[in-house]
C-alpha cells in the first residue's frame, strides 16, 4: 500500500499516468476512489495523483481538531515527499477549500488551479445544513441509507428519477471499503465550516479556472461568483447541467473543462 509520511500523519496516495503532474484533491468523507471517472481520463496526459485527505480512507484519522490550513499543509508535504515540486492542482467542494489553502500559503506548489464546486466560506443555507448531516452520522444508519438521504443535495432531479442509477449509487455506496470514521468525518465537517479566504483571495497568484454546474444547490453559482472575484487570476466557468456531484454525474462534461483548461 503506497503511504507517505507527511507531517504528522501517514497519507494514502496513488499515482497514474505519465507527464506533467496534476494532484486531486478531494471532498467532504471521500476518498481518492471518488475520482475514478476523472483518473484514467486526466492520467492520459498528465501524471495524476490522488490521496486520501485527513481522516479519510487509508489516511491517519486523529481525534483532534482539523483544519483546512493544515490540510493543505499535508498535501504540501506529500508533494515534497514524493518529488513534486509543482503541479495543476484541482479540489472538489472540500477539496478547493484546501486548494485554497495551498496556493495562498505554498504557492510555489501551484501551476495552474481548479476549484470546482467550492467556496470561499460557508453561506447560511450550508451552515444550516451541516448539523442534519452530522446528525446522520451519529445516527449509525448504514452508508447507503445516508447516501440516499444526502444524495437529492448533491445530484440533480433528472439523476433522481433515473432508479438505475440512484441504486447503482447506493450499491457502490455499501461495498465501500474506507468509509470515513464518525469522528472523523465530525473533524472534516467542522474544518469545512471554519474555512474562510474571502480576504485573502487576493494572494492567490495562480491562473484558475472557477467551475460549477448551473444546478449546484450545495454550492450555487454566487459562490462560486465570489472566488472568481476574489483571484486575479481567474475565469469562471459554469457548466449548463450538474449539481454538486457533477463530477460523478457528468464527467465528459467535467472533465473536457479541465482538460480545456490545463491544455
Amino acid at each position: 500500500m503506497p503511504v507517505a509520511r507527511a507531517t504528522d500523519i501517514e497519507m494514502y496516495y496513488e499515482q497514474h499516468g505519465a507527464g506533467p503532474d496534476l494532484v486531486l484533491i478531494m471532498g467532504l468523507g471521500a476518498h481518492a476512489g471518488a475520482w475514478a471517472l476523472q483518473t484514467p481520463v486526466f492520467a492520459q496526459r498528465f501524471r495524476v495523483t490522488v490521496f486520501d485527505n485527513r481522516g479519510a480512507g487509508r489516511t491517519s484519522a486523529p481525534d483532534a481538531p482539523y483544519s483546512i490550513r493544515q490540510m493543505a499543509d499535508d498535501t504540501a508535504a506529500l508533494m515534497a515527499a514524493l518529488g513534486i515540486d509543482w503541479a495543476h492542482v484541482l479540489g472538489v467542494s472540500m477539496g478547493g477549500m484546501i486548494a485554497q489553502e495551498l496556493a495562498i500559503n505554498h504557492p510555489e506548489r501551484v501551476d495552474r488551479l481548479i476549484l470546482a464546486c467550492s467556496r470561499a466560506r460557508a453561506g447560511q443555507l450550508r451552515r444550516t445544513l451541516a448539523p442534519a448531516q452530522a446528525a446522520l452520522m451519529d445516527r449509525g444508519l448504514p452508508r447507503e441509507q445516508r447516501v440516499l438521504l444526502s444524495m437529492p443535495w448533491s445530484m440533480t432531479p433528472a439523476f433522481m428519477a433515473e432508479p438505475a442509477r440512484v441504486m447503482g449509487s447506493l450499491e457502490l455506496a455499501a461495498k465501500d471499503p474506507y468509509p470515513i470514521a464518525v469522528h472523523a468525518y465530525h473533524r472534516q465537517q467542522s474544518a469545512v465550516m471554519a474555512h474562510d479566504t474571502v480576504d485573502r483571495l487576493g494572494r492567490i497568484r495562480a491562473r484558475t479556472l472557477v467551475l460549477v454546474g448551473a444546478e449546484d444547490i450545495l454550492t450555487p453559482v454566487s459562490e462560486s461568483v465570489e472566488l472568481a472575484r476574489g483571484i486575479t487570476e481567474a475565469h469562471l466557468r459554469v457548466l449548463p447541467r450538474g449539481g454538486h456531484g457533477f463530477a460523478t454525474e457528468y464527467p465528459t462534461e467535467f472533465n473536457a473543462a479541465v482538460l480545456e483548461f490545463l491544455t
